[in-house]
């Protein structure tokens, strides 16, 4: 695995890709914020293949701290209250410098709440109490199962520990740190865990927000699921609600997320550059370059590192460039 530490010196800037770098999505309030893409777990239904058994990344990456402090506050300075969530495809904590990075987000004036995903395996007690301290306002945390067998099974390691998860839980509650339980819905898999989870969540006085389990090109897929479309989704979470008498289908608004003007992309699709690659790409086959101050994603290219290449814009969604090697 080769890891790749993104600075400034790098030229690659820190919009423009899926995997690190800040990430905005529609008319909405919320910046994704993404400083690493490792992980210390392989679940079998990760939706981006992370983890250290992943078959399709063998390049990781890692953002300097005072560079990705730098985009967040010239991307977010005239967009008004603004939530930044640190989610990553990887995992959070596995960040080394989280606490100095949460830290200096919520100085920024702009910044009104700042969240995290975790899995919660790297967290301690007197880690949730630094982090309380830097002004971590929500922890998102992924429970899948809370059988001790089928919980190793989905964290995709033996030394998964779901007693210790579950007593995190309890150690954030006892913070002003607000704690939501993020577990995905597996139907055939879990659905008797999440049941679990959710009375969990009503015993220990916090949120449970059930993610619908989707699949990607390059997601990990478990054959025993039983894939269900929106509507029965949210038809089952209806009524989980009326048995628990819990909310469980939440608005932008119940998680801090308001409308916000939406970032237009500053390529369209088809436009033709000469670009320097900079990188390995996150995925074999792929290499990093840029363009009008964007990170691009050019697949299916052989060009070493400082080579010129002719490119065409394949896809902008989200500002997330992806192109192709011309001939």
């Amino acid at each position: 695995m080769t890891v790749i530490t993104i600075t400034k010196e790098s030229g690659i800037p820190l919009v423009g890709h899926l995997a690190f770098g800040l990430i905005f999505r529609g008319a909405s309030n919320l910046v994704q914020v993404r400083a690493t893409t490792i992980c210390n777990l392989t679940c079998p239904f990760c939706s981006t293949d992370g983890g250290p058994n992943s078959t399709s990344h063998k390049t990781h990456y890692v953002v300097d701290p005072g560079y990705l402090l730098e985009w967040t506050a010239l991307m977010t300075a005239d967009r008004g209250p603004t939530h930044i969530n640190l989610d990553s495809v990887g995992e959070p904590t596995a960040y080394p410098h989280l606490t100095y990075l949460i830290s200096k987000l919520s100085e920024m004036p702009q910044v009104e709440f700042v969240s995290m995903q975790t899995n919660g395996t790297l967290l301690n007690k007197e880690k949730v109490k630094e982090l309380e301290k830097a002004g971590l306002k929500r922890i998102n945390l992924s429970i899948h199962a809370l059988n001790i067998e089928l919980a190793k099974k989905l964290a995709g390691s033996s030394a998964y520990n779901i007693n210790s998860i579950t007593d995190l839980a309890k150690d954030i509650r006892n913070t002003t740190i607000d704690l939501l339980i993020a577990p995905v819905y597996l139907p055939g898999v879990n659905d008797k865990d999440i049941q679990d989870i959710i009375a969990l969540g009503k015993r220990i006085g916090c949120k449970v927000a059930i993610q619908k389990y989707e699949e990607y090109k390059y997601s990990r897929k478990m054959k025993s699921i039983k894939k269900q479309n929106f509507y029965r989704f949210y038809q089952q979470l209806k009524a989980w609600e009326k048995e628990f008498n819990m909310k469980l289908v939440y608005k932008a608004e119940d998680l801090n997320v308001r409308r916000a003007p939406a970032i237009k992309p500053i390529m369209r699709i088809g436009e033709r550059c000469n670009v320097k690659v900079l990188e390995k790409g996150w995925m074999e086959n792929q290499m990093l370059a840029a363009h009008k101050n964007r990170c691009i994603t050019i697949a299916k290219c052989a060009a070493q590192k400082g080579d010129k290449v002719n490119i065409k814009i394949t896809d902008n969604k989200n500002n997330i460039y992806l192109a192709e090697k011309l001939k």
